[in-house]
């Protein structure tokens, strides 16, 4: 997450909302093999499929955090550019994710218009492996903060993972636009899943919501606020997960709500690196078990991947948690 000197410049977090309970997982410990965070780590990715991610304490946690603020105020300069320049960069869905997506060209689940945008980069841009998308020249003067966000430990992918070969691995800015009025309090970005392995979201304005284990999508009284932590990144899994651990890990419904109390008032900006498998990599369960949503298949995660997303769009396919344990009363 961002730095605490961010955290200034907005409204407090409302303490008056119902908050999700999330385990706060330290780097610091993880990479120490410390066996008791492992631990909680593999329990809470089992039980909600999200936690925070604390990067303070930790030398490289600590170049993280110092690196999503300056990509923070990246995004804002690319959001701050004239419609009529960031339409030059326009995604070309389902050919490519990468470039911008402006606001309203998606719809929520009671029909109306999206209230985000998003700029997406590419890792295999970023890393090489493809030609490098159109970007604004001011970002490409800063290319290497982008860079550097990608510069994980090799033993933090598996093998079917690997960042130098090519995958939808994405860095993507979004902003979604503040609520002053009443009619804006409403969801922005619909409820879902990730379909990759893990995004890591770093934010300072509320707004992400989590369905409670056995809530319904369209029971209000089922989601919980999340709220952000400085210096700890939210960290959740996402459906590829579920399907290599045959349905062990889990995949939570979230979605992107107004921002709570004072903060309606302010624009929401929010950092997300969204880690997918490389696309040859065979989607088969690596834990052989009997789990509801988990296929037997030799798919390519790319197949796969096309595959899930043709079926949302035809509307054959229904958005919903997938795989892990029951949370422990």
């Amino acid at each position: 997450m961002a730095s605490e000197e961010l955290f200034k410049d907005v409204p407090p977090f409302p303490n008056d909302i119902s908050t999700v309970q999330m385990s706060t997982i330290s780097l610091s410990r993880l990479r120490e093999n410390d066996a008791a965070t492992a631990q909680q780590a593999s329990t809470a990715c089992a039980e909600l499929g999200f936690f925070f991610l604390d990067l303070r304490g930790d030398s490289l946690g600590e170049a993280m955090v110092e690196c999503i603020d300056e990509l923070f105020y990246i995004g804002k300069d690319i959001f701050d550019l004239p419609e009529s320049v960031k339409n030059q960069y326009l995604h070309d869905i389902p050919k490519s994710f990468l470039g911008f997506k402006p606001r309203g060209a998606a719809k929520t689940e009671t029909k109306q218009p999206d209230r985000f945008e998003w700029f997406n980069l590419g890792q295999d841009g970023l890393m090489g492996t493809t030609d490098l998308q159109p970007l604004p020249d001011f970002v490409l003067k800063r290319i290497d903060y982008f860079k550097r966000h990608l510069s994980l430990p090799q033993d933090t992918f598996s093998a079917l993972q690997r960042p130098t070969e090519p995958s939808g691995t994405a860095i993507r800015l979004i902003k979604t636009f503040a609520s002053p009025d009443d009619e804006d309090l409403r969801t922005s970005m619909a409820h879902h899943t990730d379909f990759g392995t893990i995004t890591l979201l770093a934010n300072i304005v509320g707004g992400l919501q989590i369905l409670k284990r056995g809530g319904s999508a369209s029971d209000e009284g089922a989601w919980r606020w999340v709220r952000p932590q400085p210096g700890c990144l939210i960290v959740n899994l996402g459906d590829a997960m579920v399907q290599w651990s045959g349905g062990a890990l889990r995949s939570n419904m979230h979605r992107i709500r107004y921002a709570p109390g004072e903060q309606r008032a302010v624009d929401r900006y929010s950092l997300a690196m969204l880690f997918r498998p490389e696309q040859n990599a065979s989607m088969k369960p690596r834990v052989t078990r009997s789990a509801e949503g988990v296929e037997d298949t030799d798919l390519t995660a790319w197949e796969w991947e096309v595959k899930r997303m043709m079926a949302y769009s035809r509307g054959e396919a229904q958005a919903e948690s997938k795989g892990g344990t029951a949370i422990k009363a």
